[in-house]
């Protein structure tokens, strides 16, 4: 699984580290703060949102402009910022394997970062100045907000699949498709299909992490239901290979190439 990480990761390495550049150049006063707000962006992450919006693009025949990496690191930061705020909303005294921006200085401080690493991401999609892409984020981070505010009303109760659907559309899906439906747009390429794909990888990647250690560890101390819960594991599973099945469809549509096999190649390493 981590070998087939690393070739994937090559695949889009330039594109990875352009990201990374961008996003460790960020300011943030005072020093102190900047210091461990920097240790929570650019240390552990995945850069899943990166990967795949870099490998989508990739197949379809496109170079990623200087708008779409300030839009991939937008989605990033904005990212991170939810999740200095669920930190919050969890009592979560680590993040990433190391003690959670909330554990090292406050939940107030957290909620402070998280706002402020928000107000960030906002600068860099104003530099596109693009209003369409900029009203998809604002949804987007209205949805997010949503999402969290629903699931949070709703601990300790037992969801329906599709109140537990909609959670997942908005807290995670929804970035992954203002993310890349933003990219096609600046990119010219078909942004109804490109959203199509994110918000199917998204939902996926949510139930996936939804059966990690680590969240159902957390899921169980604050009471939240997941389908594992109510459904069952095999039920679950089959939840999954439906999403997976509709991210392949997606998939199929782009042009054969090394990145189309990389999206694939990713889906087994999740």
């Amino acid at each position: 699984m981590i070998q087939t990480m690393e070739r994937v990761m090559l695949l889009v390495k330039e594109e990875l580290a352009l990201v990374n550049n961008e996003i460790s150049a960020i300011l943030i006063e005072p020093e102190q703060i900047c210091k461990d707000v920097k240790k929570i962006l650019c240390t552990g992450s995945k850069r899943i949102r990166t990967i795949i919006t870099a490998l989508y693009l990739k197949a379809c025949g496109i170079c990623l402009s200087e708008n779409s990496l300030h839009i991939i690191s937008a989605g990033e930061i904005i990212h991170n910022a939810s999740l200095l705020h669920d930190d919050v909303l969890d009592n979560a005294e680590s993040r990433r394997g190391t003690p959670s921006f909330n554990a090292l200085y406050s939940p107030n401080l957290s909620i402070l970062a998280g706002d402020t690493l928000l107000s960030i991401a906002t600068e860099k999609l104003l530099k596109i100045n693009n209003n369409q892409v900029l009203q998809i984020f604002l949804n987007c981070t209205k949805e997010m907000c949503k999402a969290e505010i629903n699931q949070f009303l709703s601990r300790g109760v037992v969801p329906d699949l599709s109140d537990y659907i909609k959670i997942c559309e908005g807290k995670t899906a929804c970035l992954f498709q203002a993310i890349l439906e933003s990219c096609a747009i600046i990119e010219n390429i078909n942004k109804t299909a490109a959203a199509n794909f994110a918000g199917n990888f998204g939902v996926f990647f949510q139930l996936k992490n939804d059966l990690s250690e680590q969240s159902i560890e957390s899921d169980k101390k604050n009471k939240i239901f997941t389908p594992k819960d109510f459904l069952g594991l095999e039920k679950t599973m089959d939840l999954i290979d439906n999403y997976l099945q509709k991210i392949k469809v997606n998939i199929s549509a782009l042009p054969d190439n090394k990145y189309k096999e990389g999206l694939g190649e990713l889906l087994k390493s999740l």
